[in-house]
């Protein structure tokens, strides 16, 4: 992982075989940043992503283990019990150039990862809410 800071934000640079959000935590956690905002784009090796079903309460998860191209991904960070929690979304396109979408669960780098970290300055807490049975901002 590089990075490139400016004045109000930072490029964080992922490469081959980094794993999306372990190098987010660990970014965030050198940083002693509480709320982010997130944007980035690359190529990935591998992704596992995510549709919430707000009838059951759950997750269907589709694995992707072929080359990627991430067309974009956004998020945001924010806290769980006082730790760093990255909430990705992204967008993909493989050779067929047919797009896919979901909630990012994991993304292993194939390419390079060029991501944009804005930080912000209002911690964001996440708590769970009963409706739809996540963890909400608010």
């Amino acid at each position: 992982m590089k990075q490139i800071a400016s004045e109000s934000s930072t490029i964080v640079i992922l490469d081959r075989g980094e794993e999306l959000h372990e190098s987010l935590l660990t970014f965030a956690r050198e940083s002693g940043l509480r709320s982010a905002w997130l944007s980035g784009l690359g190529g990935a090796m591998h992704a596992t992503l995510g549709f919430y079903d707000i009838e059951n309460k759950a997750y269907t998860w589709k694995e992707f283990d072929r080359p990627l191209e991430i067309i974009s991904l956004t998020g945001n960070l924010t806290l769980v019990s006082g730790e760093p929690f990255w909430h990705v979304h992204g967008v993909f396109s493989g050779p067929d150039f047919q797009a896919m979408s979901g909630h990012v669960k994991s993304l292993v780098i194939g390419l390079t990862g060029e991501l944009h970290v804005t930080p912000l300055s209002a911690p964001l807490p996440r708590t769970f809410d009963d409706t739809t049975g996540l963890k909400l901002i608010g």
